[in-house]
């Protein structure tokens, strides 16, 4: 056996070990609830509260009076579209929040409790969960309404005309359907709704991710259409109920009596005695029977049912809407380009200036590029945050997708230069891209500096913002509580190293000529086996820091134990950004019963 297939071997028995290590270890609920599972509490309160507003709608269209001709005529399905357009109402109006970027910003940077920071994290899990709910709703509203149409060609009415939909008995319900708004609207709607749902699958958002923002847009025609849907009247309610009652008798208008004179001279024709005179008021003839029940005083009058869709979406549409505004104003501000540089494993360095843009190390931008495409907005981290000395601000970029791709061959073809090249710099090229920032925004790689111990652990191009934190530190831009970083990067490749090569060589330098070695504890870990016959480390990488790079995957379980025990009885921040297996990991690890009372709070870099 080679040596290169000895490593491998040992490699994956390592990480089997690790695996039941992580398997074994106890789930304590208090932890559980911190680092995440207040998510699912929030799921299961939502969840109930709309299953509450379904029963409500239900029930108020099975017992109202001003719905009996019309519970009479389509039965159940009236009170279950009508349940499932109140959860449709509800959700529309709330998917929308999670949506305002800017607005959660605001919030985040305030001093919030955590659990709060943490809440605005989870703003792409609550819109996943309005989505969900508004499609279960909607398969629900539309089979619903077919069995209505069914019901209102079967069930016509001649008696209340102005109550049904179809225009004679056994009408085809295809007909009713598409001849109405309220049909028409519904099924565009449906498609709409499924183009959407579609390309948000996670097979799209990566390899087209153009498809998937596009078909996104479409949401402002399902707002319009869920707007005007009930426009066609199809839906009555009785308006006159006080001079109505539903199920009272209505007795036809009795025919007029003759006058006295014309009724004498009748009798008399027909050679009949004169009747004794009888007191016309007092008295009633024998044959005029009354009536115990009910008896109506009008006919029923029917109006269309009032849509009530407008007054739950009217604010968050609203704030939605000025929130695009105020960012569409916003990321009009020129950008300028001040050096690109191309890194290996296809990774594009941008730096970039912008008058009055100002971050935080954690946050994030989003990138346009009008060459490329003129919807589409991708969300990059920031590597390198601008200060007082240096108002320019960096962004990696991992080359992989169709967006990505297109952004490489434009700077490879604006520069001159070739693609294979390991490290290329160009300043004041001519006719580069034009770029366009929105943001900053917020992410849970902000707090690494509001714990006095923290933990980074990136995988691969998930050190992007770490690299932030890192440059921080090395500029001492800001003041923090933060006395102990843990930085654990983990690669596949040996020269992704190279990426942030300079930036940790320097800051480790930095620490130690200051006399705080302990500040920062650097753990690298190459994943993939080194070739047989190659150098080790390589010769980029012959700085000290590097040079106690480890092969193999890291044992988190271990990493974690160490940091517990040398931080006893303390809240320490735990921050993943990279492959979701990764994530699941630590995830598992910081749930696990904890010694000496020390929490270990999960936080995991994900993109809105």
């Amino acid at each position: 056996m080679s040596r290169q297939q000895q490593q491998g071997s040992m490699h994956q028995r390592q990480n089997a070990s690790n695996s039941r290590q992580i398997r074994k270890s106890r789930v304590s609920i208090c932890s559980w609830l911190r680092n995440g599972g207040f998510k699912y509490i929030f799921a299961t309160i939502w969840l109930a509260l709309n299953a509450g507003i379904f029963c409500w709608s239900f029930y108020l269209y099975k017992l109202d009076v001003r719905y009996h001709y019309l519970r009479q005529m389509i039965g159940m399905g009236l009170y279950l579209s009508r349940g499932s357009a109140s959860v449709i109402n509800v959700n529309a109006a709330v998917i929308l929040l999670p949506m305002c970027r800017s607005i959660f910003a605001i919030f985040r940077s305030k001093h919030m409790h955590r659990s709060t920071r943490r809440l605005f994290d989870s703003a792409k899990f609550i819109h996943i969960l309005c989505a969900l709910l508004i499609c279960i709703a909607a398969a629900i509203h539309c089979v619903a309404h077919f069995f209505n149409a069914f019901n209102f060609s079967r069930q016509y009415n001649s008696e209340f005309p102005d109550v049904n939909v179809a225009q004679y008995r056994g009408q085809s319900p295809c007909w009713i359907i598409f001849s109405t708004v309220p049909g028409v609207t519904g099924c565009v709607m449906v498609v709409t709704l499924t183009a959407i749902v579609l390309t948000s699958c996670r097979a799209v958002r990566t390899s087209r991710h153009e498809l998937f923002r596009y078909s996104h847009q479409l949401f402002f025609l399902f707002y319009a259409l869920l707007v005007s849907h009930s426009l066609g009247g199809v839906l009555k309610e009785q308006c006159n109920v006080a001079v109505h009652s539903p199920g009272c008798i209505t007795i036809p208008e009795p025919m007029a009596e003759p006058e006295p004179e014309t009724y004498l001279l009748m009798r008399e024709y027909r050679g009949l005695q004169p009747e004794p005179e009888m007191n016309m008021i007092d008295s009633e003839p024998d044959d005029v029977v009354v009536n115990e029940t009910t008896v109506c005083i009008e006919k029923p009058v029917f109006r269309s049912h009032q849509s009530e869709t407008w007054c739950f979406i009217l604010i968050p549409a609203c704030l939605y809407l000025i929130e695009r505004l105020w960012r569409a104003i916003r990321s009009r501000q020129p950008v300028d380009v001040i050096s690109i540089r191309m890194h290996p494993c296809d990774v594009i360095e941008l730096e970039l200036m912008q008058d009055d843009f100002s971050a935080k190390p954690g946050q994030y931008v989003l990138l346009q590029c009008p060459h490329i495409s003129q919807l589409e907005w991708h969300p990059f981290t920031i590597t390198s945050c601008p200060t007082k000395s240096k108002p320019t601000f960096k962004l990696h970029i991992r080359v992989r997708g169709d967006w990505t791709v297109a952004l490489q061959e434009d700077l490879l073809k604006s520069s001159g230069t070739m693609k294979d090249s390991k490290v290329k710099d160009f300043q004041e090229t001519l006719e580069l891209p034009r770029f366009y920032v929105d943001g900053p925004y917020g992410s849970p790689s902000e707090d690494v500096f509001r714990y006095r111990t923290s933990v980074c652990i990136a995988g691969g191009v998930g050190v992007t913002p770490y690299a932030a934190v890192l440059q921080a530190l090395l500029d001492e831009s800001r003041k923090s509580k933060l006395r102990r970083l843990y930085f654990i990067w983990v690669c596949r490749d040996w020269e992704c190293f190279i990426w942030f090569a300079e930036l940790i060589s320097t800051l480790h330098k930095k620490l130690w000529d200051s006399n705080r070695p302990d500040f920062l504890v650097v753990r690298l870990y190459l994943s993939k086996p080194s070739k047989s016959g190659e150098e080790w480390p390589p010769p980029v990488l012959q700085q000290p820091v590097f040079s106690r790079i480890e092969q193999g995957r890291p044992n988190f379980k271990e990493l974690l134990d160490e940091v517990t025990l040398c931080n006893s009885g303390s809240d320490i921040g735990v921050f993943v950004c990279g492959p979701r297996k990764l994530s699941q990991k630590v995830h598992r690890l910081c749930n696990a019963r904890q010694k000496n009372k020390t929490k270990l709070h999960f936080n995991k870099e994900t993109f809105s």
